[in-house]
């Protein structure tokens, strides 16, 4: 098997086994960091879409607020100097304790502020001047504001969030909002992940890393920190660069920070000038490159060192090759030799077989067709007992004269079994049966005429709907009604225990084709059954009341007349058979 080994020599297998192992542990290590890295890449996505999804959700809380408090008429009041201020102030307190934010606040169009919800507290915003922040005269020119600072009263940073107050068209002041997200930031930190914020200057705001709040992304520009020194937005902050060292290792979305290395990635947030980014650390990439380092080390070596073995072990089985090869030849013939004797022998006893299979298909048919003639033939024996009985009466009574209707109808049931039992030869060869014009209309009349007294018993209604054409094919009436037979009685099966049970027949023609339609009003076929319908046994009835023949059997005459059937669910519950019978040319009118 191994015999192209010994052309080699050690060295040289060495080397090629050293060279296609470091192949292996480039690929290995290469592909393993990529499927780590992707693994890591949709996870972020996610936790990236999560964490957005929170920040918003505790912003967009408040962002109404402003706009609903500068609508009412007593803050336009105390804007304009005409209301009370105790009333006002008391009334922002109480929104703003139902609100849950940190203040609430209003200042005329000089920045001065007016009402506060913090009023009675030591550090309250009352009288303070804040028409440097950005946010006010982003309001007072008709926008709503939105800025991130540290409060140059109470040293907290939050988010203010403001909305303009017009009286009679005129801007007259501004009112707003300040939000603490720290338990945000707490969430974050406490869910050991690295997540931060930051905003249109690139300083971080928002993070789950405390020794990273207040750090720049990248350095600040001389203009971009004298807006923020004027805008007192993060006093007493050096906003010192996080040193991010981007693309260390040529990776669009890996940085370095310090000495660790993550894979990054950043959503802007809808809304405002911020940005969220979401970093993984690399270890997680690091070992699965090392596992996979060592893995394929291991193995390279073990496989060099089992072609070497081989090798050895090649060498020394080749002299005993040579020596065996006549041997294993001979016994090759021998077993060549058995093989055809042992095939010559099954396809004796697969000729047996096939003949054992025909003749069991013949039986099963007759079987089949027995179990369908000793099914179908119970009410005519049934009805000539009953004929008979009323013929014994009549003799007993003296009135043979009366006796001529019961012997016709005793002379019809019997004709009618002959007819039926004559299909076993039918079913146990392929019909030589002459085949003639029938009406289907007729044929369907005498069904339901032979079936009345048991569909009257079952409390059935047989319900006809109206076709003046006649419908003429080419085919066996008895086999015909047989069909006719075995769908009707299905349905009355069905409906067995149904306080309402309805049939109904239609008949329609189109395109050369006559098509019969049985319906019914019980629960329908599930779907499990209705590939299984038309095969030989299979049956949904309880054991011992049907062998799952019938259909089997209607299946075949439909068939052997060039027609069609199949059973689906109606619409408005129930099941509905339908077949298709080609028309004879000429005979059928409408």
């Amino acid at each position: 098997m191994f015999y192209w080994l010994s052309t080699y020599s050690r060295a040289s297998l060495s080397l090629a086994g050293i060279a296609i192992a470091g192949l292996a542990v480039w690929l290995a290590v290469t592909s393993t960091g990529n499927i780590a890295i992707d693994q890591l890449q949709q996870t972020a996505q996610a936790r990236l879409a999560l964490y957005e999804s929170t920040l918003r959700a505790a912003v967009d809380r408040y962002r109404y607020l402003p706009y609903v408090v500068s609508r009412n008429h007593d803050i336009a009041d105390i804007v304009s100097g005409n209301g009370n201020a105790d009333i006002t102030n008391r009334y922002l307190e109480k929104v703003n304790e139902r609100s849950g934010a940190a203040a609430l606040y209003v200042m005329d169009h000089t920045g001065t502020t007016v009402a506060a919800s913090n009023w009675n507290t030591p550090d309250n915003y009352l009288g303070k001047n804040y028409g440097f922040r950005p946010y006010f005269k982003e309001s007072l020119a008709g926008q709503d504001g939105f800025f991130y600072g540290i409060g140059v009263t109470t040293g907290r940073s939050g988010l203010f969030i403001s909305h303009p107050i017009s009286k009679d068209g005129e801007i007259i002041g501004v009112v707003a909002v300040k939000l603490e997200l720290d338990e945000l930031e707490q969430n974050w930190q406490g869910g050991g992940e690295t997540v931060f914020v930051s905003d249109a200057d690139s300083v971080i705001i928002l993070t789950s890393r405390s020794d990273w709040k207040y750090r720049t992304i990248r350095p600040l520009t001389v203009t971009e920190r004298d807006r923020i020194l004027r805008n007192r937005q993060y006093s007493g902050q050096e906003l010192l660069p996080l040193h991010m060292d981007e693309k260390p290792s040529g990776d669009d979305d890996i940085v370095k920070i310090g000495n660790e290395q993550f894979l990054f990635d950043v959503k802007p947030i809808s809304g405002s000038d911020w940005n969220l980014f979401y970093l993984t650390p690399m270890d997680y990439v690091a070992e699965r490159r090392t596992s996979a380092l060592l893995i394929t080390i291991i193995g390279s070596g073990l496989i060099l060192l089992t072609v070497l073995f081989l090798r050895e072990r090649e060498l020394k089985l080749a002299s005993q090759r040579k020596s065996l090869e006549f041997a294993r030849i001979q016994a090759l013939n021998a077993r060549l030799e058995q093989e055809i004797g042992e095939r010559r022998k099954t396809e004796a006893e697969l000729r047996g077989t096939q003949d054992e299979l025909v003749q069991a298909g013949k039986l099963a048919a007759l079987g089949q067709m027995s179990a369908a003639i000793a099914h179908e033939i119970n009410q005519p024996i049934a009805a000539i007992r009953t004929f008979c009985a009323s013929a014994k009466l009549l003799l007993e009574r003296g009135k043979p004269e009366k006796l001529g209707p019961n012997i016709s109808q005793i002379s019809a049931l019997t004709e009618r079994m002959g007819a039926i039992t004559g299909q076993l030869k039918t079913f146990s060869r392929k019909s030589t049966g002459v085949l003639e014009p029938v009406n289907i209309k007729s044929a369907l009349d005498n069904v339901i005429q032979f079936l009345s007294s048991q569909l009257h018993n079952e409390g059935c209604v047989l319900e006809q709907k109206e076709f003046d054409g006649k419908l003429i094919v080419h085919a066996d009436l008895v086999r015909i009604e047989q069909v006719f037979l075995n769908i009707i009685r299905n349905a009355l099966d069905a409906m067995d225990g149904d306080l309402e049970k309805r049939i109904v027949v239609e008949l329609s023609n189109a395109r050369d084709q006559a098509t019969i339609r049985i319906s019914d009003t019980g629960p329908g076929i599930d779907k499990a059954s209705l590939g299984l319908l038309f095969d030989p046994f299979f049956t949904t009835k309880d054991p011992g009341q049907g062998v799952g023949l019938g259909l089997s059997v209607t299946y075949g005459i439909v068939r052997d007349f060039g027609g069609t059937i199949r059973a689906y669910n109606r619409a408005d519950g129930g099941a509905c058979f339908e077949i298709q019978l080609p028309l004879m040319r000429g005979d059928q009118t409408s």
